[in-house]
C-alpha cells in the first residue's frame, strides 16, 4: 500500500499503458542476459569420448600414417596392448587422458608376459603419463577443443561459471553503490553497452584468462541491467500490479533458455554463438529512450522539472487526473525524502526481527539461487544427444514453476507453508533417481533421470517466486531494501562456489542431483518454519460448502428472520430506515461466512428452545408426581 499524499502513485496508478510499455522492454533485456549465463552448455558441451585422443610427441609422424589416425594413436601409446590384442583376441580399455612411454618402460626393464594381467593403474608411474596436449576431431568448434578443456582441465569449464557468479556477485554490489548518484535509467543503458562490448570480446580472444576475465566482466554489466530494471519496475508499479510484475519478470528469462537451443544450431563456433548473443542487445539499446526513470529516485535527488515532465507523460497516457498543485507538492515529497533518516546495513539484526528469521531466509536464497543456476549447467551430463531438447524442457520448467509460485502468491494463505511442502516432497522424490534399474537403455535412462531434473527445477522456481516477493514481511518497509540486497549477494556470493559441484561427477554422476535435493529438502523444512509467524491475511479463508439441501433449510429461514426485523424497522419511525439497513430488496445476499453464523445462532436457538421445553416437560412430569 502507498503512503497518504503520495503524489507519484496518485498520477501514476498501479499500471497502466505507460507502465506497460517500459516493462516490456526492461523484460526483453532479461532474454539476452539468461543467454549469456546459459551458453556454456553449448559453448562448452561435454565432449564424447571418441571426439578426442591424447597428441603424442610425433603426432606429423601420425597424421601421415595410411592407417586412421585414432587407431594409429593407440598403437602409438599402448603398443603392448595392442600387441597382445592382436595374439590373444582380447579388448583392452584406453583412456584418452594418459599415454604409455614405451621408451621409459623399456628403460625400467618391465616385461610383462601378458600385460593384460597388469591393469594400467599397477604399471610403474614411469610407464603411464598424464597427456599434456590433444587433438580434437569434433565438427564443431568449442572452447573444450579450443583450450583442451578434457580430462585433468574439465573443471576449467566450471572456473568459467564461477567467475561468472563472482561479477554479478561484484556487479550487484557496485551497481547499489552507483544508484546513489547514477539514475537507474541511464545504469541500465551502462549495461547494456557493456554487455555488447565485454560480450564480443568474450567470444573473440585467443586465451582462456582473457576469456574468464572478460565474461567476469561482462556478468557484472548484466547485473547492471538486472537491478536497475527491478528498481524501476517497482517504483511504477504498485499493488498485486507490482506482485505480478515482478514475478512475470523471471518468466522472460525462461524463454530466453527455451530460445537457446535454436539461436545454437545456426553456429558451428562458440566464438561465433558469444558474438551473437552480445550483438542482440543493439537491437535494444535504441528503444532504450521509451523506458522511463524511477520518478522517486529523481526526486531523492531533487530533479523536479524531470520527475515533472515524467509524471505530465504518465497521466497522458493512462488518462489520470491531474492536481493543480503538482510542482508544490513534488517539492515537499521531494523534501521529505531528503529528511527521510538513513537506515544502516546493521540494523537488520537489531532483534526486532528474530535474527534465526534473517539467517533462515539467507539460507534459503541461497539453496534456491544455486539450484535455479547451477542445474541449468549441469544439463549438460544428462544424456547429451539431446542436450536441445533438454535445455528447452528445462525452460518449460522454469514457466510452469513460476506460473505455480504465482497462485501459491496470490491465492493461498500459507504461502511459506505450501512452498516448503514442495520443497520437501521434491527433495525426497529426487532420492529415487538412484532406483533406475541397471537394465533401462542408455537412450531411457537420460530421459528417467530428466524427470526427476525437471520436477526439481519446476518445484525450485516456484520457491524462489515465494522469496522473491514474501522476504520482506520479516522485517519493517524501511528496513526490506536492505534485506532484498543482503539476501541478494549472499546467495551471489555462493552462487561463485556452485559450480564445483561438478568434482562430484567424478564419484557418480547422480550426486550432483543428490545434493541438490538434499538442499532442496532443508531449504523446505526452513520455509516451513517461517509459516508459524507469517500468514496472508489479505487472503480471506475458504469455508465451508454448504450441501443444497442445508443451504435451503438455513436459507429460508434467515430470509425471515431478515424480512421480519426489515417489519419492524418500518413500524419503528425512530430506528433507521430498511433502505439504510440494505433490507430494502427481497433478494438478499450474505457471505458464506455471515451464513454459517448465522445458521449457528439459528442453531443455538433451536437448541436452546428444546433444552427449555425438555425442563418444562421434567417440571410437568415431577408435578404430576407428586
Amino acid at each position: 500500500m502507498q503512503q497518504n499524499g503520495d503524489v507519484v502513485h496518485t498520477i501514476t496508478g498501479d499500471f497502466g499503458r505507460w507502465q506497460l510499455r517500459t516493462i516490456i522492454l526492461v523484460f526483453l533485456c532479461k532474454i539476452p542476459t539468461s543467454w549469456f549465463m546459459a551458453c556454456v552448455i553449448y559453448t562448452a558441451p561435454l565432449p564424447q569420448k571418441t571426439d578426442y585422443y591424447c597428441k603424442p610427441s610425433d603426432f606429423e609422424e601420425i597424421r601421415n600414417a595410411t592407417q586412421p589416425v585414432t587407431h594409429s594413436w593407440i598403437q602409438r601409446s599402448f603398443p603392448l596392448q595392442v600387441e597382445e590384442k592382436q595374439k590373444t583376441d582380447r579388448e583392452f580399455h584406453i583412456d584418452q587422458c594418459y599415454i604409455h612411454n614405451t621408451t621409459l618402460a623399456q628403460r625400467a626393464g618391465l616385461n610383462y608376459t601378458n600385460p593384460l594381467d597388469k591393469p594400467l593403474r599397477h604399471l610403474d608411474s614411469q610407464q603411464i603419463m598424464p597427456c599434456d596436449h590433444f587433438e580434437h576431431i569434433s565438427e564443431y568448434k568449442s572452447l573444450v577443443t579450443q583450450f583442451d578443456l578434457v580430462c585433468s582441465r574439465q573443471l576449467l569449464v566450471s572456473v568459467t561459471q564461477s567467475f561468472h557468479a563472482l561479477g554479478a556477485f561484484v556487479g550487484g554490489l557496485l551497481a547499489l553503490k552507483l544508484l546513489k548518484s547514477v539514475s537507474p535509467k541511464r545504469l541500465m543503458l551502462y549495461g547494456m553497452i557493456g554487455q555488447i562490448i565485454c560480450g564480443n570480446m568474450t567470444g573473440l580472444v585467443s586465451t582462456f584468462m582473457l576469456h574468464v576475465y572478460y565474461r567476469c566482466l561482462t556478468s557484472a554489466f548484466c547485473a547492471f541491467m538486472y537491478i536497475s530494471g527491478q528498481v524501476i519496475i517497482s517504483d511504477i508499479t504498485a499493488g498485486k500490479a507490482r506482485t505480478i510484475t515482478i514475478t512475470l519478470s523471471e518468466l522472460f528469462s525462461s524463454i530466453g533458455l527455451i530460445l537457446l537451443p535454436g539461436i545454437s544450431i545456426f553456429f558451428d563456433s562458440w566464438s561465433h554463438l558469444y558474438v551473437a548473443i552480445s550483438t542482440s542487445l543493439v537491437f535494444l539499446v535504441f528503444p532504450h529512450r521509451w523506458i522511463s526513470d524511477s520518478p522517486r529516485w529523481l526526486l531523492q535527488h531533487n530533479r523536479i522539472e524531470t520527475t515533472l515532465k515524467l509524471l505530465l507523460e504518465s497521466a497522458a497516457f493512462n488518462n489520470h487526473p491531474i492536481p493543480l498543485d503538482l510542482e508544490q507538492r513534488l517539492e515537499l515529497m521531494a523534501n521529505d525524502m531528503k529528511n527521510k533518516p538513513i537506515v544502516r546495513y546493521w540494523s537488520l539484526w537489531d532483534g526486532k526481527a528474530p535474527r534465526s528469521f534473517i539467517l533462515l531466509i539467507h539460507w534459503a536464497w541461497a539453496v534456491s539461487m544455486v539450484i535455479y543456476s547451477v542445474m541449468v549447467i549441469m544439463i549438460r551430463f544428462v544424456d547429451i544427444t539431446k542436450l536441445h531438447v533438454n535445455t528447452s524442457c528445462l525452460g518449460f520448467a522454469e514457466m510452469l514453476g513460476i506460473f505455480l509460485g504465482l497462485y501459491l502468491l496470490l491465492y493461498t494463505r500459507h504461502r511459506w507453508l505450501w512452498s516448503g511442502y514442495l520443497m520437501l516432497f521434491a527433495g525426497i522424490i529426487t532420492y529415487f533417481v538412484w532406483f533406475i534399474p541397471d537394465s533401462v537403455k542408455d537412450s531411457h535412462r537420460g530421459a528417467y533421470e530428466m524427470i526427476f531434473w525437471l520436477f526439481l527445477k519446476l518445484v525450485n522456481s516456484a520457491s524462489l517466486v515465494i522469496l522473491t516477493n514474501c522476504s520482506g514481511e520479516l522485517v519493517t518497509p524501511d528496513k526490506r531494501p536492505l534485506l532484498m540486497a543482503s539476501v541478494g549477494a549472499f546467495s551471489r556470493f555462493w552462487l561463485t562456489l556452485g559450480p564445483f559441484i561438478l568434482i562430484f561427477m567424478k564419484v557418480n554422476h547422480l550426486l550432483p542431483i543428490t545434493i541438490f535435493a538434499s538442499m532442496a529438502v532443508s531449504s523446505g523444512a526452513l520455509m516451513c518454519f517461517l509459516n508459524i509467524h507469517f500468514c496472508n491475511d489479505d487472503q480471506p479463508k475458504v469455508r465451508r460448502i454448504p450441501t443444497p439441501n442445508t443451504y435451503r433449510r438455513k436459507s429460508s429461514t434467515i430470509l425471515l428472520r431478515k424480512l421480519s426485523s426489515v417489519d419492524e424497522c418500518i413500524s419503528c419511525p425512530e430506528e433507521s430506515s430498511s433502505a439504510e439497513m440494505g433490507y430494502d430488496n427481497p433478494s438478499i445476499s450474505i457471505s458464506l461466512e455471515e451464513f454459517w453464523e448465522m445458521a449457528g445462532n439459528l442453531a443455538d436457538t433451536e437448541d436452546t428452545r428444546a433444552k427449555k421445553v425438555a425442563a418444562k416437560d421434567r417440571k410437568r412430569r415431577f408435578s404430576h408426581f407428586l
